[in-house]
């Protein structure tokens, strides 16, 4: 994966850890949502100065964008513990049919 790809899934986590969307969070950069998309995709890749914003907006240190962690195997069963706990009923159940069909 490219670090452009990379920087995408990490602005991406990180504003959803914020509950933030990406029309309120291209709202307070004063972009477009359609530039987030593409962003959180890896097709653009920001300016050290949308950067340093992107980071104060969520509430980061600039480098923290770039701290790209690879998930070992273990991970894997509880960080998806973790994302079920934090889901309604509804997408839980969605979930659990996502898994079902997966066996």
């Amino acid at each position: 994966m490219q670090t452009k790809e990379l920087l995408g899934l990490k602005i991406k986590e990180v504003r959803k850890q914020r509950k933030i969307t990406q029309e309120q969070l291209a709202e307070k950069l004063d972009l477009d949502v359609g530039y987030i998309s593409k962003l959180e995709v890896g097709r653009n890749f920001p300016t050290i100065g949308t950067l340093e914003k992107i980071a104060s907006v969520l509430g980061v240190e600039l480098y923290e964008l770039f701290q790209f962690t690879k998930v070992k195997n273990n991970d894997f069963k509880e960080e998806i513990v973790t994302i079920y706990n934090n889901l309604n009923k509804e997408k839980q159940y969605t979930l659990y049919r996502v898994a079902k069909a997966m066996e």
